[in-house]
């Protein structure tokens, strides 16, 4: 599973299908991974607040050795 496939799951869990589309729209998470998840973060942030995002991110942060 790739970086973009295993956010937009997260997404899709806590928000809707709707909602992780828009994970389309970011960065390219192969070429800029760190920047990717920063602005999925930023973007969770809005809807579950910015320490629950960063938390639900972070497992990624680790996995993909960015942050």
């Amino acid at each position: 599973m790739t970086l973009k496939e295993e956010t937009k799951l997260i997404f899709d869990r806590l928000l809707g299908s709707a909602i992780s589309e828009q994970v389309n729209n970011f960065d390219d998470p192969e070429k800029y991974p760190k920047d990717f998840l920063d602005e999925c973060t930023d973007f969770l942030g809005k809807f579950i607040g910015g320490n629950a995002a960063k938390k639900k991110l972070e497992p990624l942060y680790k996995k993909y050795a960015v942050g």
